[in-house]
């Protein structure tokens, strides 16, 4: 748990009270509240008990009321607590607390003084000595770690150092927004509460401040101060006022809304443009779709008919085909009977003609034996007649 016996010290005074209830407040809105189980955890209390979020109000609303016992450091922070519930903690979830940056919590009178910006805090009386001739100090990022864990969130911190060595001096720069305004009061308000503020610094003599740090925010005076401190303040910042800061912002914040809503209209307009071009795309799309859907089924109804004036004319070929080919085995079965035929009648007329030469043969033959026969008859008719002669 964390420790306030150093904080409980000179917080009678009401205005240090409202001081600190707003130091803490500002802490609680930069850190997160332990949630365990959708329940909420007091960071001021010893001990571990949490609370459901509508008890977590009234828990720091009695102990700010309730008891006389506690400490008014106790109440301030419990002041802090309750306020911060009740403005950031959603009671119906644990959602995180809203980040938008109030308005810079400084009093009237403050608002007109004119302030370093980037915002800048001055650290005095740190702790040095001389080593080699030259003096030395502890280094610009342990500081900023000091700082940083009580919640002050600095950028950087700067040691001022001279032709001896280190000053005791440091700038602590924070952020330019008012958050980093915020936190750098509430760095003032944390030394002046332990009567380490400026006043303090000048009012008491060097040999008394002991090894206190002493800090403030920077101002006019700082910037126009001769010196270290002053040369880097007027070398890394300007003067402006709380009010002047704010009227900046609101001019820059009136620009920009200009310059976004000009730039919302073009966009408007550029997208009204692509409305209008993507409508006009999007019916010229579908008008080509249309055309390629009525291509297409042209096309399929083309290739369905081609096909089947193909599968007609197939299937008349194969019906031809097929008739072709019973009417060629038909010729050839006929070929074959007649070729059996003209081999049976071959083989008939060559018997016939075997016969008819055999004929003619023994036709010649016979012939030749009846001129031989007549032959003889005529010699012997010839032979008788001369016979005959003979015998008259």
């Amino acid at each position: 748990m964390m420790s306030y016996k150093s904080e409980e010290r000179d917080i009678s005074d009401s205005e240090f009270q409202e001081e600190y209830e707003l130091r803490k407040y500002e802490y609680l809105k930069r850190e997160r509240i332990r949630v365990l189980n959708s329940v909420y955890g007091c960071p001021y209390c010893i001990g571990k008990r949490y609370y459901h979020p509508k008890e977590l109000p009234q828990h720091a609303s009695n102990l700010d009321r309730g008891s006389q016992r506690r400490t008014r450091g106790e109440q301030a922070r419990h002041r802090a607590l309750e306020r911060y519930v009740r403005r950031y903690l959603c009671v119906e979830d644990s959602s995180e607390p809203s980040t938008t940056t109030e308005s810079p919590a400084v009093c009237d009178r403050d608002r007109e003084r004119l302030f370093v910006w980037p915002w800048m805090g001055v650290v005095a009386n740190i702790p040095t000595q001389v080593k080699d001739g030259r003096r030395v100090g502890e280094s610009g990022s342990k500081l900023r770690h000091e700082l940083a864990t009580k919640g002050f969130d600095p950028v950087t911190v700067h040691p001022l150092w001279s032709c001896f060595g280190h000053s005791g001096l440091a700038v602590v720069e924070f952020k330019k927004d008012w958050d980093g305004f915020n936190n750098a009061i509430m760095f003032e308000k944390d030394f002046d509460l332990n009567h380490c503020g400026k006043k303090d610094y000048v009012t008491i003599l060097e040999r008394d401040r002991g090894q206190r740090l002493y800090g403030w925010i920077a101002r006019d005076d700082d910037y126009k101060a001769n010196g270290l401190l002053g040369e880097h303040l007027r070398k890394n910042g300007d003067l402006k006022t709380v009010c002047g800061k704010e009227a900046e912002d609101q001019r820059k914040d009136a620009k920009l809304l200009c310059n976004l809503t000009s730039t919302l209209k073009e966009k408007y307009d550029h997208l009204r443009e692509m409305e209008i071009r993507y409508e006009e795309t999007t019916q010229s799309l579908i008008k080509v779709m249309d055309q390629k859907d009525s291509m297409v089924k042209s096309y399929n109804e083309e290739i369905r008919k081609m096909q089947q004036i193909a599968h007609d004319h197939f299937a008349k070929i194969s019906l031809e085909h097929e008739k072709a080919t019973q009417q060629l085995l038909a010729k050839r079965e006929e070929l074959v009977q007649c070729e059996k035929k003209l081999q049976q009648r071959e083989v008939q007329i060559e018997n016939e003609r075997s016969k008819l030469l055999l004929e003619k043969k023994m036709n010649e033959t016979a012939t030749l034996e009846q001129e031989k026969a007549d032959k003889s008859v005529l010699r012997l008719k010839e032979r008788k007649g001369e016979a005959s002669q003979e015998n008259n």
